[in-house]
Order: structure tokens, then C-alpha cells, then sequence
């Protein structure tokens, strides 16, 4: 992974989310069983910058990261000129990215954040949850955050495919790490409903390693911890 520092900020005030979050649906009614979303004419799941915005008041993404199959970004918000990192997120895209994505997957590798970048363009977003755990926090992480190192973290990793015009797209596994006083593991569990890595494990555990890696888990620094479901 090459050492090119992109930031990107994309800042959304509480009051102009009050609008916003009125059509979309915040509990896991909208979504099915292994995380695809129920179809509903007004309604979606919030995307994790929406939530971040809502729940904070702005929203920005820092990529600290970036190569042609991975990224690590920084998904913060900020008070009085200092950034918390609320989501710490791993993204690991396809050897190929399907021609159909060409401009989006363009966009994202700028620096755009991905839910919003897809939805801007008329994509539904679809989540297939593979696993939720939690993982004690790294110094890098615990640095972001501004929480103590070995502070427990919830995580979640999950496929994320994009939908529209009756044809769906695989995009990219990721594996999101969050902030305690954002999202806690039964919070997760209570939005995206069951997690189910059946048939994936492999993909899933080297995926983790890669997030671990990115985090600063490496050497004597503590595993991941699978989550009791």
C-alpha cells in the first residue's frame, strides 16, 4: 500500500439531517435475513455517514491509505477543530471492478465516501453481513478515536454489493471498526440483523488479518474476538 495521503471532507450539519433522515428507516425492519435489504418504495437503511452525521452533527472521511485493491480511511467527526474518528473502515476491492462502476469506482478512489458516492449516483447500496466481533483497540485506532488502547471496539465485516436498474454488482468486502460511544455489537446486530459468513470464512478471516494490519494489530497486539450472536 503506497504511502498517498488523500483527505476528502464532506461536512453535514444535524439540522439539514432532520430532512434527510425523515424518509429513510433506522431500525432492521428494512433489511432481511444475512443483510439484504427488504425493497420498499420510501425507504433505506441510513448510510454509516448519514448515522455518523446525524449522531454528531458533521461528518468527514480522511483517507489514510489508498492502492487499486485497498483503502483505509478515517470516518470522523469533528468539535472544536478536533477529528474523532467514529469509524475506522477497511475496504478491499475486486481484482477487476465491473465496467458499469468505472465512474463511481473513480470517484471513491478520489477520496469520495463509498454509500454516499453510489446513492449520489442512483444505486441502492446492499450489505450481506458476515460477521460481527469485537476487537480491543489498537494504538493507532485508540489514537483516532481519543479512547484508551485496548478500549473494547465493535466491528463489522460485510460484502457490499450496488444495485439498480434490476442488475447487481459485487464492490467490495470491508470491515468496519467502531468508536464505543457510536456503535456498541448489539447495536449492529439491532440495524443489520443476523451476520452469516457461511461459505466465506476463508475470505472473511483474511480480511480481518488485512484490518488488523491496518489498525496496528500486528505483532503482540491483541486478536480480534468473535462476537457472541
Amino acid at each position: 500500500m503506497n504511502s498517498r495521503f488523500i483527505r476528502f471532507a464532506v461536512a453535514l450539519s444535524a439540522s439539514a439531517l432532520v430532512g434527510l433522515a425523515a424518509p429513510y428507516s433506522l431500525d432492521a425492519t428494512a433489511q432481511t435475513a444475512g443483510g439484504a435489504p427488504a425493497v420498499r418504495s420510501s425507504t433505506r437503511q441510513l448510510l454509516n455517514s448519514e448515522r455518523i452525521a446525524a449522531r454528531f452533527g458533521n461528518y468527514g472521511i480522511e483517507v489514510l491509505a489508498s492502492d487499486p485493491r485497498e483503502r483505509v480511511s478515517n470516518l470522523y467527526s469533528e468539535a472544536n477543530g478536533q477529528r474523532t474518528c467514529r469509524t475506522f473502515a477497511v475496504v478491499r476491492y475486486p481484482a477487476a471492478v465491473d465496467a458499469a462502476l468505472a465512474a463511481e469506482h473513480d470517484e471513491i478512489l478520489l477520496g469520495g465516501s463509498i454509500g454516499a458516492v453510489f446513492a449520489a449516483h442512483g444505486w441502492q447500496v446492499v450489505k450481506t453481513n458476515l460477521r460481527y466481533f469485537e476487537i480491543d483497540a489498537p494504538e493507532r485506532v485508540a489514537r483516532l478515536m481519543r479512547v484508551a488502547t485496548g478500549t473494547p471496539l465493535a466491528a463489522h465485516a460485510y460484502e457490499l454489493d450496488v444495485a439498480k436498474d434490476g442488475r447487481t454488482f459485487r464492490y467490495a468486502l470491508l470491515v468496519e471498526i467502531h468508536h464505543p460511544d457510536y456503535l456498541k455489537r448489539d447495536d449492529l446486530l439491532a440495524i443489520y440483523g443476523p451476520a452469516d459468513a457461511a461459505n466465506r470464512e476463508a475470505a472473511v478471516e483474511d480480511l480481518l488479518g488485512a484490518a488488523l494490519a491496518a489498525a496496528g494489530a500486528t505483532g503482540d497486539a491483541p486478536a480480534a474476538r468473535p462476537a457472541v450472536r
